[in-house]
């Protein structure tokens, strides 16, 4: 019997589910298809039929996460108006955390990414779309740093490139030790302050005597 287009999507992201799964728990290099296949209560048939191997499924995994980033960063960090653009950087990097906090999809795709996967081979090509995607968020921080350079917030002698380069690092780190603190003593804990403070940095002396009269 032919499936519904729901039942193939349901399948297919019962795969992606069960994929993550195994990943997460073996590592992309020590898990097989056939593990994925039994991980989602599917046969090695049907994941043929959504996906042809390990790289285009953990290509998958990665839409998963980055997908809903650049969803945030269009309405979030790129949406122009009278909002303080340094503000709207600062709302955005919050909302990565609290999708880490809420979404444990989204903390087992950042582990699997991270830590859990060698790319060579056929999986090197990864690499590519992890630098594209780096490259788009750049790109995001820059118009927001652009704007508040246009405000007068921007501090003096930081160029909008090299303060969005900055976020991108330190973004990027964030979510890494975040990934590895087990416990919410450390940099879980200070997640929040340790954004604030990395945003206040780029903020100019007059724009930071704005905002606290704001506040």
């Amino acid at each position: 019997m032919r499936k519904t287009k729901a039942e193939a999507a349901r399948t297919r992201q019962d795969l992606i589910d069960g994929a993550l799964r195994c990943f997460d728990r073996q590592g992309i290099a020590g898990t097989t298809l056939d593990d994925i296949a039994r991980s989602a209560s599917v046969t090695k048939g049907a994941l043929y039929w959504h996906f042809t191997g390990k790289a285009e499924i953990l290509r998958a995994i990665r839409d998963t996460v980055t997908l809903p980033i650049f969803d945030r960063m269009d309405v979030t960090l790129l949406h122009k108006g009278d909002e303080d653009p340094l503000e709207r950087i600062e709302i955005f990097l919050a909302a990565m955390l609290r999708s880490m906090e809420k979404d444990r999809a989204v903390r087992s795709a950042l582990s699997v990414m991270h830590f859990k996967c060698e790319y060579a081979g056929e999986l090197e090509s990864q690499l590519e779309g992890a630098r594209v995607n780096t490259r788009r968020l750049v790109e995001g921080f820059v118009k927001a740093y652009t704007e508040a350079r246009r405000k007068k917030l921007l501090a003096t002698g930081l160029t909008p490139r090299a303060a969005a380069t900055e976020t991108m690092m330190f973004m990027s780190g964030l979510l890494r030790l975040w990934v590895l603190d087990p416990t919410a003593k450390g940099i879980r804990r200070d997640a929040r302050s340790a954004i604030r403070a990395h945003v206040a940095t780029k903020r100019s002396l007059n724009g930071a005597r704005t905002a606290a009269v704001a506040a």
